[in-house]
């Protein structure tokens, strides 16, 4: 279910905060079908990286939150991969394995 734009800002800043060490080390995306993306094109083992998703009510919003984070704290993002019309705004902690 949707959440409103500064909600899920709120909710990703403390759920990062709490889990992270430097911003740099998290990455951020905006996908249609959030699991198949971390999972299958990422390589994040949902049972045991950290990772945070929220579904924001336009796919505009989702943009303007991935970028907040971007712009603002430096957390990766490659824009080539992002979905333009996903409305799913997720974000998990880079690893040895995940891609990026």
């Amino acid at each position: 279910m949707p959440i409103t734009g500064p909600r899920i800002v709120r909710n990703m800043r403390e759920f990062i905060s709490r889990n992270g060490d430097d911003w740099a080390n998290w990455y951020i995306g905006i996908a249609v079908d959030p699991s198949d993306r971390l999972a299958d094109d990422h390589k994040v083992d949902i049972g045991r990286d950290l990772w945070v998703c929220s579904e924001a009510f336009t796919p505009e919003e989702a943009l303007l939150i991935r970028d907040r984070f971007v712009d603002e704290h430096g957390v990766d993002n490659d824009d080539a991969r992002d979905e333009k019309q996903g409305r799913f705004v997720y974000a998990y902690k880079k690893a040895p394995h995940t891609k990026p």
